[in-house]
């Protein structure tokens, strides 16, 4: 399951992809799920991704939005994903936006943090 790929309806504008970074520490049957957005001149710079590293990734540079990180229910992802059928992010890209949340400069929440290094097998 990590690594898979959707879109989900996120406010205002809309659909959005996620990505799968690690299982929930707190919700049974969940996962933590970030999402892109084309790069702007305020979007977190903490993680950048090129066009190119994901298929559906076709603005020049998208940047992740860890502030709006959440659990989201395998139920969920499952159908999203049989429905769409979106490729998974590559081990290198999914590592490198692991890796980022992970960063003193993310905006990423304590907990999902922490869920992250244990799925990683990083102590903290």
């Amino acid at each position: 399951m990590v690594g898979t790929c959707f879109y989900y309806d996120t406010f205002p504008k809309g659909q959005h992809l996620w990505v799968v970074l690690a299982p929930s520490v707190d919700e049974p049957n969940s996962f933590i799920c970030v999402n892109l957005e084309t790069k702007r001149d305020n979007s977190d710079p903490t993680c950048i991704v090129r066009q190119g590293e994901h298929p559906n990734l076709p603005k020049p540079e998208s940047a992740v939005l860890y502030v709006f990180a959440r659990d989201l229910p395998l139920r969920l992802i499952s159908r999203l994903q049989t429905e769409q059928r979106i490729p998974k992010m590559s081990d290198a890209l999914l590592l490198k936006i692991q890796t980022a949340a992970l960063t003193d400069d993310s905006k990423l929440k304590i907990k999902f943090k922490k869920a992250i290094q244990k799925y990683l097998g990083i102590s903290s």
